[in-house]
């Protein structure tokens, strides 16, 4: 139960330093503002999955592989910069992953609201104003 604990605390404080590095130290001009969604870090603490989305945009097709790409890109560079913010043995292998959650969430928020749903008993004004 412990060593679980441990994870996810180290997880998290993953996640807040590579937001923090892909914030203020990655000057590469193909990377959007992003944010880390979550971090899937493994038991042994030798692997991390890093979930990411970038804001204002939903990356589909060639952007989401381009975004891809880019991330592997400057996963070293990330990876260094981790190592010297975290103390740990070793500095976890990282995995990057687009999360599509954000952007099925609007899209199910936007389904929704087209579908103008009111609760029993409730009229719409407009029409007997006419």
């Amino acid at each position: 139960m412990a060593e679980k604990v441990r994870v996810q605390r180290v997880a998290e404080q993953i996640r807040g330093e590579l937001s923090q590095i892909l914030r203020d130290e990655v000057r590469d001009p193909r990377l959007p503002l992003l944010t880390i969604t979550r971090v899937k870090l493994a038991v042994d603490l030798g692997a991390a999955t890093i979930f990411y989305s970038p804001l204002g945009e939903d990356p589909e097709g060639d952007r989401a592989a381009e975004l891809q790409g880019v991330m592997a890109s400057v996963t070293g560079f990330v990876r260094r910069s981790l190592s010297r913010r975290v103390k740990l043995r070793h500095t976890p292998e990282l995995r990057w992953v687009l999360d599509d959650s954000i952007a099925e969430g609007s899209h199910t928020l936007e389904l929704i609201r087209e579908l103008d749903v009111r609760p029993e008993g409730e009229t719409d004004d407009r029409a007997e104003e006419d």
